[in-house]
């Protein structure tokens, strides 16, 4: 009987088992943080190295020959058209000057007497008292004493005009460079005739080398309502020369400027071509100064934006990770743009609004559910 009781027991628990249900274990979600594929109007933008130069760049010539007296700029600094740069022992040429005055007055008065006979014997050709042979000598020696006083009045310009060169002025405004010419020394053409260069700054010119593929296009919009948009990028190192802690303290600034000159030459070694812009210096960067040089080509309307960090590699191209309706993970094939700071244009594979994953890709496999943890972002 217990034998018998024993197995009753047994089978009564087996049953029980089976009638108990067998509740799998869940999975965890994986975590993960999206961002919305969003349009934006893309402007196209051509990145390039360029060079500021100078508008103009004059050399300061003596044009008379003189002494050295006086110089009356500091070397560096900035002129303005007209600034008293030099001056010129004048005294030669004050001399002349006042010899070529004497002359022209000496010529004045022979002109004067010469016109007063002419004007005398007139009336009296007509009656017969004085010859023709003896009037016409007498309007001779007035024309000859009229160009008499044209040469010595242009003798007294040319040497008041030598006189004035003896002050030499700044021909355009700009920073002055260096002297070449110390007071004392002896001046003048074919003898330390350039004194000094004036280095116009504003407005100023910045050079560059777009690719030959954008001639054609860069080359039709100059002068046009189709102006491509310019900006000139200059970076400066604030800490430069100076003590500091962690590092350099870098910073830029920018400006507007304009395309003024493309040339129609390409350069075979490079299939580049030359290219300048132009704009306000009012930083005063220097000629030779580098700049990034911002050219806006085109405008790419309702362009799907994504961030950078949620494109990924393999070998038949560029995919993501999105998240479905059922928020599940799933590997989508994108088709790439134009990189566009922290985010990349995308030229098909997605829709806007779709929700991309940014973070928490790294374990995922096709149809693992997640958890987005940033749901402001997946709207």
């Amino acid at each position: 009987m217990r034998r018998f009781a024993v197995i009753a027991l047994f089978f009564c628990a087996l049953l029980s088992c089976k009638e108990e249900a067998v509740t799998p274990t869940a999975l965890p979600l994986a975590s993960v943080s999206v961002e919305n594929v969003f349009a934006i109007d893309m402007p196209i933008q051509l990145i390039l190295p360029g060079t500021t130069s100078s508008v103009q760049d004059v050399e300061v010539e003596a044009r008379v020959q003189g002494w050295l007296t006086q110089r009356h700029f500091q070397q560096g600094q900035e002129g303005v058209k007209g600034d008293l740069l030099y001056e010129i022992d004048a005294t030669t040429f004050d001399l002349q000057r006042m010899q070529s005055i004497s002359v022209m007055e000496s010529a004045a008065a022979q002109l004067d007497y010469a016109q007063k006979e002419y004007d005398r014997n007139e009336p009296l050709v007509k009656t017969g008292a004085v010859s023709m042979q003896t009037f016409d000598q007498l309007q001779s020696q007035l024309e000859e004493a009229l160009a008499q006083l044209t040469q010595a009045e242009a003798g007294v310009a040319l040497a008041e005009l030598n006189v004035s060169y003896c002050s030499i002025h700044a021909p355009i405004s700009g920073i002055i460079g260096k002297t070449n010419v110390d007071v004392g020394t002896l001046i003048g053409p074919g003898t330390n005739s350039t004194l000094a260069e004036i280095v116009q700054i504003s407005p100023m010119f910045v050079e560059f080398y777009p690719p030959a593929n954008r001639l054609l296009q860069m080359s039709t919009t100059i002068d046009s309502s189709e102006a491509l948009s310019m900006q000139i990028v200059f970076t400066e190192n604030l800490s430069e020369g100076q003590p500091s802690i962690g590092g350099s303290a870098l910073t830029t600034n920018s400006v507007n400027g304009s395309l003024v000159f493309v040339d129609n030459t390409i350069r075979s070694s490079t299939s580049t071509f030359l290219a300048r812009g132009e704009f306000i210096n009012e930083r005063k960067n220097l000629p030779g100064t580098y700049a990034e040089v911002i050219l806006q080509l085109s405008v790419v309307k309702g362009a799907l934006m994504i961030p950078s960090k949620a494109v990924m590699q393999q070998s038949g191209g560029y995919f993501v990770w999105t998240v479905s309706s059922e928020s599940k993970a799933e590997i989508t094939p994108i088709t790439l743009g134009a990189i566009q700071g922290d985010y990349q244009h995308v030229l098909s594979g997605l829709t806007i609004g779709e929700a991309v994953i940014i973070e928490g890709a790294s374990s995922l496999h096709s149809g693992t559910s997640v958890k987005i943890t940033n749901p402001t972002e997946a709207k």
